[in-house]
């Protein structure tokens, strides 16, 4: 009974890790992708002779609604770090601000991987780092390991403990059900934040191969934020 558990635990796992690396390398994508998108949409419309200063100026709400902006526009609009959804970039990630209610599997599986963190610490703490033990190739693993294990509980991101203490051999949770049932509930969640990623602007010109395509993403952000056919 226990072995198919564990493998159907290293599936979800698997599906997991997936999708957190695909979400990462998605917004970084559109964080690397927004100065040469900026920078082509400003050539795109000097070539055309429309000026930027003028349509800000014109879009004011728009703008300050689309890049998450609170004061006047004086000008140049910032470079969006990343682009929301639905097509309309924005300067600024919303950050949560009232208190999110964990479900018992959430409490259940942090408290557990806080006692796992707790377990890498005993080994990595930079406090447990013996100069007359440890070469130097050593003390750095350690101490990226313990910056990595940390935030990793910080961000839940608890495949990374795993692997963390798999390299360490420090036993890991046995409450495999449990931990496929948390996981299965967040792989949905993760593939809806990659797919708002993947509608936003800067993803899209990421993906445009031909200054045709990149002109097309142009034209269709122009029209969207300031009703305009370019």
């Amino acid at each position: 009974m226990g072995a198919y558990k564990k493998l159907k635990w290293k599936k979800t796992l698997n599906e997991y890790k997936f999708l957190k690396e695909e979400l990462l390398l998605t917004k970084s994508m559109n964080r690397e992708t927004a100065p040469d998108f900026q920078e082509y949409y400003e050539d795109f419309l000097k070539k055309r002779n429309i000026s930027l200063d003028d349509l800000n100026q014109k879009h004011q709400e728009e703008i300050k609604q689309a890049y998450g902006i609170e004061d006047e526009i004086s000008g140049e609009v910032p470079i969006a770090e990343s682009t929301g959804t639905d097509l309309i970039p924005s300067t600024m990630s919303v950050e949560k601000t009232e208190d999110v209610q964990m479900t018992e599997d959430e409490i259940a599986i942090h408290n557990l991987f806080s006692r796992l963190f707790k377990s890498i610490a005993v080994k990595i703490h930079p406090d447990k780092i013996d100069p007359l033990k440890h070469d130097y190739t050593q003390r750095r693993s350690m101490e990226e390991d313990f910056k990595l294990a940390n935030t990793a509980l910080k961000e839940k991101d608890y495949f990374i403990l795993i692997d963390i203490a798999e390299r360490l051999d420090i036993p890991l949770p046995k409450n495999y059900d449990q931990q496929t049932r948390w996981m299965k509930s967040k792989l949905n969640e993760i593939s809806q934040q990659i797919d708002s990623e993947k509608r936003t602007y800067n993803y899209i010109f990421s993906e445009a191969d031909t200054e045709e395509l990149k002109d097309n993403v142009i034209r269709q952000f122009v029209q969207q934020l300031f009703d305009l056919n370019v």
